[in-house]
């Protein structure tokens, strides 16, 4: 499995990365604009298609007005509208004479169902129908439109859905538009001229042009709909479909739950919209197949190009892959022996680092055997510097305090002595570590400083105030001891000592701040200054001969140089030494 951390890799996946993102950036452009150049194709379509539509309607209209205009100017029909019929003869010759003259007129609407109704000022009705109308019978001159009309001769007056007035059409609902026949000599109206007609009339305008994916509609300005595609809809209200209309929204728009692409024209002939939608669907179902076959050849040139060029980075990656694994194949037992010359091919690079590496493992073989010499004397030292601890005159201290505390019967004091130095010299010769856990270190604190109380009595005191948290931090070995040692010695009277010793402990910042302050007479100034000489360090006296400067020197060697302790002091008042490490693992994993 590749390396999620090598170079090869990383190239690989920014590249991938890369090409995916660009094609799914490009690929979302390219099908918005195409979806948007076609939208707007088949809007400039529809646009064109609906004008065209407007205009049959036109010339319908104009057909109406000819009408309008032929009958009104006709001097024999406003005869017949105005005069009395002297027998049954002459009413049935009129009748017959005016309806082939209406049929005459019929003719300029093939296909379409329109009647013409001419009621005079006489009380007689004529029409294009094949049966016997009584128009004031019907009611039909009462109503507005007809009024309307009669108001103005000017203005037709217009009903969209009435029932029709004879027996055959009384189910029905039809377009009544009413014309009054006004007589400028006599100024006065002698009659009204109605057209009937069917909704069929405007349907047929359009029906060429209906398909599965687009609705007609003709709608009045109070969203009327007089005609629609969707006979359902016919004599409804919908303001969603003349707000559409009026183009009070956006081309492409959402309608009864579908999305669909707009067009509409205004008809200020007869005072309606005329409005076309296509559902966007036609155009996806269409565009879709040919989007989804230029993307998958776009995939198949993009898998092409990313393969190409895997090849090509791995083809000037695999030296320098082969360098690190040789690397870190490398263990610290391989580092005593070397390995046999590494040879490396392809770019100038690779092999100016494969010999590089080369004559580094040459030269880290040198090295290597040279350090672990080093340590190895380093540790000898160590071990010898710690069996070596103890002070003989330290020893022979104790075991008088031993001996003179059996002689006075203290038994319990001198089971406690013993018990104190043996594990104390257990813990000192048995242990070669170099750190060790604080809890450890303040036991063998301890186990020292009941050996002291022995020879000194109650007179001086330990106390320790560390938290939980530090005791599992860990700490160069044995160094507690020395800073303790010099506030016995040297802080208090020698003879009969007399004080407390305060060891305080705690982490922040990520740091264990350890601080150890005595009640003591302090240091005066001028030693406090050169305190960290080698030439005032190791009295003689005492458990070991570790001076304050070889115990910064541990630290040092230890932590790194940017630890160590530092001290003031106060005559009179005491002293204080302050230390700061930081919060490592210990060897045994003790703490995190």
């Amino acid at each position: 499995m590749q390396n999620k951390q090598s170079i090869s890799f990383q190239i690989i996946i920014t590249v991938i990365v890369s090409f995916v993102v660009l094609f799914l950036f490009f690929s979302i452009l390219t099908t918005q604009l195409y979806y948007r150049n076609v939208t707007d194709i088949m809007q400039e379509s529809q646009q064109h298609s609906i004008t065209q539509l407007n205009e049959s309607f036109d010339v319908f209209y104009q057909q109406l007005i000819y009408i309008l205009i032929q009958l009104s100017g006709d001097s024999t029909l406003k005869q017949y509208l105005t005069k009395e019929p002297e027998d049954n003869f002459e009413y049935y010759q009129m009748q017959r004479y005016v309806h082939d003259f209406l049929q005459t007129y019929i003719g300029f609407f093939p296909n379409s169902n329109i009647h013409l109704i001419l009621y005079g000022e006489n009380g007689q009705t004529y029409t294009s129908y094949n049966e016997t109308l009584h128009l004031e019978d019907t009611g039909i001159l009462e109503e507005d439109f007809i009024k309307k009309a009669e108001n103005n001769h000017r203005r037709l007056g217009v009903s969209y859905f009435h029932p029709g007035l004879t027996p055959n059409t009384a189910d029905n609902e039809y377009m009544y538009i009413a014309h009054a026949l006004y007589d400028p000599y006599r100024s006065r109206y002698y009659g009204t001229i109605l057209i009937v007609i069917d909704e069929s009339c405007f349907s047929r305008l359009y029906s060429d042009l209906v398909q599965d994916n687009t609705h007609f509609s003709v709608i009045t300005g109070d969203g009327l709909i007089i005609s629609d595609s969707k006979r359902e809809l016919l004599n409804s209200t919908d303001p969603a479909l003349l707000s559409i209309a009026r183009k009070d929204a956006d081309a492409s728009l959402t309608y009864s739950g579908e999305k669909w692409i707009s067009s509409a024209v205004y008809n200020g002939y007869f005072d309606f919209y005329i409005l076309q939608l296509t559902k966007y669907s036609a155009i996806t179902s269409r565009v879709s197949p040919s989007i989804i076959q230029i993307i998958g050849l776009c995939c198949l040139a993009q898998l092409l190009v990313i393969a190409i060029l895997v090849y090509l980075f791995k083809k000037i990656t695999r030296p320098i892959h082969q360098l690190s694994i040789a690397m870190q194949n490398v263990s610290d037992r391989d580092l005593l022996y070397r390995p046999e010359r590494m040879r490396f091919t392809g770019c100038s690079e690779a092999r100016l680092l494969g010999e590089s590496f080369n004559e580094m493992f040459a030269r880290l073989e040198y090295y290597t055997k040279t350090l672990m010499q080093e340590q190895a004397a380093r540790h000898t030292a160590e071990l010898n510097s710690l069996q070596h601890q103890i002070n003989p005159h330290f020893i022979y201290n104790t075991l008088t305090s031993v001996k003179y505390l059996s002689m006075a019967g203290q038994r319990d004091k001198v089971i406690t002595g013993i018990n104190s130095l043996t594990k104390l010299l257990r813990k000192t010769l048995g242990d070669i570590r170099e750190t060790i856990p604080l809890s450890q270190e303040l036991d063998l604190l301890r186990d020292y400083f009941q050996i002291q109380q022995l020879r000194y009595g109650e007179g001086i005191r330990l106390n320790l105030n560390v938290r939980e948290d530090c005791l599992s931090v860990p700490v160069p070995k044995f160094f507690l001891q020395p800073l303790v040692e010099n506030s016995i010695f040297h802080g208090f009277s020698t003879n009969t000592p007399n004080g407390t010793i305060s060891i305080y402990a705690c982490i922040s910042s990520g740091l264990l701040k350890l601080e150890i302050m005595d009640n003591g007479s302090g240091i005066p100034p001028a030693i406090l200054d050169h305190i960290m000489d080698v030439s005032l360090q190791n009295t003689g006296q005492g458990l070991t001969k570790i001076g304050l400067k070889n115990i910064e020197d541990r630290i040092k060697m230890i932590y790194g140089p940017d630890y160590g302790l530092s001290i003031t002091s106060t005559s009179g008042y005491g002293t204080q030494v302050t230390i700061s490490l930081p919060v490592t693992v210990s060897a045994g994993g003790d703490f995190l």
